[in-house]
């Protein structure tokens, strides 16, 4: 049994893409039998078990961007950090990668999950990417999810030798295989929309391209699209479908439970993830899609979302923020029957190669070969 300290800037009931595969691989590794701790930023001083997992958390001082910052933050981490066998950093987090640089804990094995370049505020990037680079220097390995963003980041240029690629992964079985009772819930949801239906579900976000997807079914009278999720771009959104004439074919879902946001994918034909920027690193939900064997459509940003659809054979990559592209592969999808029978096929094979299991199977091939 290793002591194992995961470093992460949110948790649990946080959600987000981070979020998820810190909390997936925390609670895995806790039920192998080690003992995991998590350090985390958040609306309080505490120190709760969640599933197994011993969780810190440390209200910050103050904000700047996004990025959190607080003394008792570093105290902690020097506290956690001194019972560890292994530190596992998920990226970007400053104050966590700053805390471990000031410890000069340098006997303690060290990774990072890379998840995504930093980008905003720009003011701050220059700033936070040399105390990056300085932390990266230290890390064992730094764990990539894709290939795709090792070869764009222009942060991992100088770490190629110390990364591993290790997507990020989804219980496949769990999208695949949906209750009839659920999508039949689902269905009653979406009943005034018909047939072929166009999905997105995430957060309404600057980063997602949500607009231009809605502009996009303009051009696509015989479609509707299910928007599920929500966000700060929320209202913005809908101001657009209206000012577009699209209410009677643009569906907001909202947040939707679990159990029925699954069977979301089996009431649609087709999913777009219209990501415009690379804070969209990776996108778990176009694996969450391709589970339920729907073709996906995504854009070209460099990162995970055109590493795990292969255009042409699982769905479409096309440029970001460009309606007509989009239009026209929607079309190409929802046009051809044999074409959309034979992705979905290709999406349930392809996403094999993303489950949980191999995420898992991954992770601990390096902690071995970290010799925890």
């Amino acid at each position: 049994m290793s002591r194992i300290l995961y470093i992460v800037k949110e948790y649990f009931p946080k959600i987000g893409g981070i979020e998820t595969v810190a909390c997936q691989l925390a609670e895995y590794f806790s039920k192998q039998g080690h003992d995991v701790k998590l350090l985390c930023c958040g609306q309080k001083n505490e120190h709760v078990n969640i599933n197994g997992v011993d969780v810190h958390r440390v209200k910050p001082f103050f904000k700047v961007g996004s990025a959190p910052v607080s003394v008792t933050y570093i105290k902690k981490f020097k506290e956690l950090a001194k019972n560890s066998d292994l530190i596992h950093f998920h990226v970007p987090n400053p104050i966590g990668e700053f805390a471990y640089l000031i410890s000069r804990l340098r006997s303690k094995k060290v990774l990072c999950t890379y998840h995504l370049d930093p980008i905003r505020p720009k003011s701050f990037v220059k700033i936070y990417k040399k105390l990056l680079h300085k932390f990266l220097s230290k890390c064992e390995f730094i764990c990539a999810t894709s290939q795709n963003y090792i070869n764009s980041s222009d942060v991992l240029a100088e770490y190629k030798n110390k990364c591993r690629v290790t997507p990020s992964g989804v219980d496949v079985d769990m999208f695949a295989n949906v209750s009839k009772e659920a999508i039949s819930e689902a269905e009653a949801l979406v009943k005034n929309f018909k047939h072929p239906r166009i999905l997105f579900c995430g957060r309404f976000s600057y980063y997602k391209g949500i607009k231009y997807l809605a502009a996009a079914m303009k051009d696509i009278p015989d479609a509707n699209l299910i928007l599920v999720g929500d966000g700060e771009k929320y209202d913005e959104v809908q101001t657009q479908v209206h000012e577009l004439n699209l209410t009677d074919r643009i569906f907001f879902a909202g947040r939707l439970n679990f159990e029925l946001y699954r069977a979301m994918y089996h009431v649609c034909d087709l999913f777009v993830l219209p990501s415009i920027f690379r804070s969209e690193a990776f996108g778990l939900v176009g694996i969450e899609a391709m589970s339920a064997g729907l073709p996906i459509i995504t854009t070209e940003l460099g990162g995970g979302s055109s590493y795990y659809n292969i255009d042409g054979k699982t769905g479409f990559v096309i440029p970001p923020a460009d309606v007509d592209a989009l239009s026209n592969a929607i079309k190409k999808i929802i046009n051809d029957k044999d074409l959309a029978a034979s992705m979905s096929q290709n999406a349930r094979e392809r996403v094999l190669e993303f489950s949980l299991n191999k995420m898992y199977e991954r992770y601990e091939k390096i902690y071995e070969e970290m010799k925890i």
